[in-house]
């Protein structure tokens, strides 16, 4: 039996995708690369996560100027690489600080065969960094491991799939917008109108709790439809949906409540432990609770059903405290404008992950936003109040979103600059 040899110009080049926090090469890292070169021809890109803290919008100047300092090192390391790999190698400076999403976001963009990772381990406070090759081996794409004291380690997934890439399905952009100080206002009005126009729909217009739900029902499968149509953000259609859904979400507590006579003191842990099923679902198919990688339908799936259920819960939790435990409207907003205070300290001060800081604060400005609501529409010798009325109170805010929409759709202050880049190639 004779053995058929394959000549080296007919042999497939793999591409791999090697990714480090280091802006150098380090011995193990060369010693990976070397080793996988000796077994075939590669095609080299080196993928550094933006050194520039998490909490930066992609567009702030000193992000791009810690970027291009990245850069400038990664340059130089290109070349001991270039001689590991036999081959030419080519590296960019991710616009993103967290290593799992300038790899999905890289990955969705490019089509590679294998991943290095050689990043260094996190701080414990960052949990859901944890057990990165892991995460990235769920993705379907074989991966090696690069620590500085242990040699280069294979990583699978045996419940893998190849679930991302360039040419699996239709290419979406990322379908929700950049995490800024508009996202936060804009965000807390909409829990406000969902608070004020559930009850403007059921009380002034005279609609009943079951007719307000079914046409919020139905309104917001109408818009999600449309949502998930689109294959990246868009301002209008994104911030619609969550005023909707805003408004469905409340209108499930006060099913619960009024029709059900579920007491609030069961409805909120009832719905805290439905979103966390929530969220280990997502994780559990997903290896993320990033914001920043919604490019997927069952990534966006995910999404809105947590959005869901972190409206029902904050509706509940804001009545709870406000009503049930009789300390007011301003009190419960000054209880929940604390706990978000409390958070922001937590993420910039004590380095909190920033997934979980989102998500955390993102469920407090539901019940903050209800207080809100109350507070300006009603008026109760017990619990307080400006006495506005629901109506005159969703017309203000509704103006107010709609004026800083219109701004964000114009200037696209909510968009990155990569996502712009390729919106339009």
């Amino acid at each position: 039996m004779t053995e058929t040899r394959i000549p080296p110009s007919t042999r497939k080049t793999t591409r791999v995708l090697v990714v480090t926090d280091h802006a150098a090469a380090t011995p193990q890292l060369l010693a990976a690369v070397r080793e996988r070169a000796a077994r075939g021809p590669i095609d080299v890109v080196v993928l550094v996560p933006n050194p520039a803290p998490a909490e930066w919008h992609p567009t702030h100047p000193e992000r791009h100027e810690k970027a291009a300092a990245a850069q400038a090192v990664l340059d130089r390391a290109l070349v001991p690489i270039e001689h590991a790999a036999n081959g030419a190698v080519s590296g960019l400076v991710s616009t993103r600080h967290d290593p799992m999403d300038a790899i999905e976001e890289t990955l969705h963009e490019q089509g590679f065969d294998e991943v290095i990772v050689a990043t260094a381990p996190h701080h414990i406070v960052s949990w859901l960094h944890v057990d990165l090759p892991h995460r990235v081996a769920h993705l379907g794409l074989p991966v090696t491991s690069v620590t500085p004291t242990e040699p280069p380690t294979p990583v699978t997934d045996p419940h893998a799939q190849h679930t991302i890439g360039p040419s699996l399905g239709r290419r979406m952009l990322n379908k929700v917008p950049e995490v800024t100080l508009y996202f936060w206002v804009i965000k807390i009005m909409c829990t406000t109108v969902g608070e004020t126009a559930a009850d403007y729909l059921n009380d002034n217009l005279g609609f009943g709790l079951t007719k307000t739900t079914i046409v919020a029902g139905v309104l917001l499968a109408v818009l999600l439809s449309v949502q998930f149509a689109l294959r990246r953000y868009k301002a209008p259609a994104y911030w619609l949906v969550v005023v909707v859904i805003s408004v469905f979400g409340t209108l499930i507590t006060d099913n619960m409540s009024d029709h059900y006579n579920v007491a609030l003191t069961t409805s909120t842990p009832i719905f805290a432990a439905i979103l966390a099923v929530v969220f280990a679902i997502w994780w559990a198919f997903e290896r993320t609770l990033s914001i920043h990688t919604i490019f997927t339908t069952r990534r966006e799936g995910f999404y809105w059903l947590a959005i869901l259920f972190t409206f029902a819960l904050g509706t509940a939790a804001g009545d709870l405290t406000a009503e049930k435990f009789s300390l007011g409207y301003g009190v419960s907003i000054a209880i929940f404008g604390g706990t978000i205070a409390a958070i922001t300290f937590a993420h910039y001060v004590l380095k909190l992950n920033a997934v979980l800081s989102f998500w955390l604060a993102y469920i407090m400005t539901r019940p903050l936003g209800a207080s809100i609501g109350d507070f300006m529409s009603q008026h109760d010798h017990r619990y307080g109040g400006l006495g506005l009325g629901t109506t005159g109170t969703s017309y203000i805010f509704l103006g107010c979103i709609l004026v800083l929409v219109t701004f964000l759709s114009i200037t696209r202050r909510d968009v990155t600059e990569a996502q712009e880049q390729l919106s339009s190639a």
